[in-house]
C-alpha cells in the first residue's frame, strides 16, 4: 500500500439512517436494542477485549463490509441511532484498536500500521511491515503515545478450516519468526521488545499502565503457556496464570483497573472438561476462578464483581452474567441476560463486553436469519430479575 492508498474514499464520513429496532428478548425478558440491520453486508463490534464506545459513551464503533469494499469502520449515535461511515479505504482493516480517552483508533490496513483520530477522522501511517510479515490485532498504551502489536513471519501453510485444530498445530510446528513491536503515535522508528522464533499473537494494553501490556504465545491451548506480560521500559517478560499439566488457559484481556487480568480455560478432557473463568493480577497474585458452562466461549469484565460470559454453541446459546457475593465469597449461579443463538463457528461469535459504566452488554448475532449485526443488551438494576441458568455443563461445588 503506498501513502496515496491511505486517501479516504468518497464514502468516508457518510451519514446513514438509523436501522435499530428495540425487543424484549423471548427468553428472559431483558430489553435488547439490534443496532444495525443492514443486508448488503455484515456488521460487528470490535474484538471483545478493545472497548467500541467512544465519544464519552454517545457513539459505539462497529466493522462492517457494507461498503462493498471490505471492511470499515462505521459508528452508530447511541441516542438517535443514526450510522456514520468513518473509512472507505480499497482494502480490509484488521486487528482495530481503539484508546477512547486519546481519540484515536489504530489497525491494519494491508501491509501498514494506521493510526486514525477519532475527533479529525484523519489518518496516519505509522509503520509498514517488513516483507514476509503479517501483523496481529494491534493495541494502544494507556498513555495514548504508542501502539504495540505483534508480527509474524508469514508461512506457507494452507488454512484448514474443517479442521483448525490440525491447521494450528502445523501452524506450531513451523519455525518462524515473530516481534512484539511498539511504534510512537507522533512518529518514529519502532522498538522491538520481543523477538523470537515461536507464534506470538494478540496484544492487549493495561488501560492504566502505560508500560504494561500481555501477548500471547499461540497454539493449541493445552500445548503453550499462552499469556505472557511484557513491561515495555524495562523489556522484562513473564508468564501470567501458568498452566499445569492437564490444564488450558486463554482468551485473555484486561479489567478496567489495569492491574487484572481475565481469561477462561478448563482442565481435563475438552469433550467433558471441569471449565473456568477467572481473573488474576499482571504479577500472578490474587487468583480468583469460578465454574463455567463450557470451554469455547469469551468472558468479559469491568471488575472483579460483574462478569458476563457468551455462553458457549454446544448447548448454551445466552450470554450469561455472574455476580459476586461478598458474603459467600463466591460467583453466584449465572443469570441469563439475552440470547444470541450462536450455533457453530459458521455464525458470529458474540465477542459479548460490558459497556464501562456495566449497564449493557454489547454482542454479535446472526439471530436475524441473515448476516451478522450488532445489538445491545440493557443490564438490570437487580439481576435477580433476569432467569437463572441451570442449563447443561455447568458444575457447582
Amino acid at each position: 500500500m503506498h501513502d496515496e492508498d491511505l486517501a479516504q474514499g468518497p464514502d468516508a464520513g457518510r451519514e446513514l439512517p438509523a436501522e435499530w429496532r428495540t425487543y424484549d428478548d423471548p427468553e428472559t425478558d431483558a430489553r435488547i436494542r439490534q443496532l444495525t440491520d443492514c443486508e448488503e453486508g455484515d456488521s460487528w463490534h470490535l474484538y471483545f477485549t478493545e472497548p467500541s464506545w467512544y465519544d464519552d459513551g454517545r457513539r459505539l464503533m462497529f466493522r462492517s463490509t457494507r461498503g462493498g469494499n471490505g471492511i470499515d469502520l462505521y459508528s452508530v449515535d447511541l441516542e438517535t441511532g443514526g450510522i456514520r461511515q468513518l473509512t472507505d479505504l480499497p482494502s480490509s482493516l484488521s486487528g482495530v484498536t481503539c484508546h477512547p480517552d486519546a481519540s484515536v483508533a489504530a489497525f491494519w490496513a494491508d501491509d501498514r500500521l494506521v493510526a486514525f483520530d477519532l475527533d479529525r477522522e484523519t489518518l496516519t501511517s505509522l509503520y509498514r511491515l517488513p516483507d514476509g510479515y503479517g501483523g496481529s490485532h494491534a493495541a494502544i498504551t494507556a498513555d495514548g503515545e504508542r501502539v504495540v502489536a505483534a508480527i509474524s513471519e508469514r508461512v506457507d501453510l494452507e488454512r484448514d478450516d474443517e479442521n483448525r485444530e490440525r491447521w494450528m498445530e502445523a501452524r506450531m510446528n513451523v519455525d518462524a519468526n515473530s516481534k512484539v513491536i511498539s511504534v510512537p503515535l507522533s512518529g518514529g522508528e519502532p522498538t522491538v521488545h520481543v523477538d523470537e522464533n515461536r507464534w506470538l499473537n494478540h496484544v492487549n494494553a493495561s488501560p492504566t499502565h502505560p508500560e504494561l501490556v500481555t501477548y500471547c504465545e499461540e497454539g493449541i491451548w493445552e500445548r503453550v503457556d499462552r499469556v505472557w506480560g511484557l513491561d515495555l521500559t524495562s523489556g522484562d517478560t513473564w508468564r501470567i496464570r501458568p498452566t499445569e499439566e492437564g490444564e488450558a488457559v486463554g482468551h485473555e484481556y484486561w479489567l478496567a483497573d489495569g492491574e487484572y487480568v481475565g481469561y477462561h480455560g478448563w482442565r481435563g478432557d475438552r469433550d467433558d472438561p471441569d471449565a473456568f473463568f477467572g481473573q488474576v493480577r499482571y504479577d500472578n497474585e490474587d487468583r480468583r476462578e469460578a465454574p463455567a458452562p463450557d470451554v469455547y466461549t469469551h468472558f468479559h469484565s469491568n471488575t472483579r464483581d460483574l462478569v458476563v460470559g457468551d455462553g458457549t454453541y454446544r448447548g448454551v446459546p445466552y450470554d450469561l452474567l455472574w455476580r459476586w457475593d461478598e458474603e459467600a465469597s463466591a460467583y453466584e449461579a449465572p443469570r441469563m441476560l439475552a440470547t444470541h443463538n450462536w450455533q457453530s463457528d459458521a455464525d458470529a461469535h458474540p465477542h459479548s463486553r460490558l459497556a464501562p459504566d456495566g449497564d449493557s452488554v454489547v454482542f454479535d448475532s446472526t439471530r436475524g436469519g441473515a448476516g451478522s449485526e450488532v445489538y445491545l443488551a440493557t443490564v438490570p438494576e437487580d439481576l435477580s430479575d433476569l432467569p437463572r441458568y441451570e442449563g447443561p455443563g455447568l458444575r457447582v461445588d
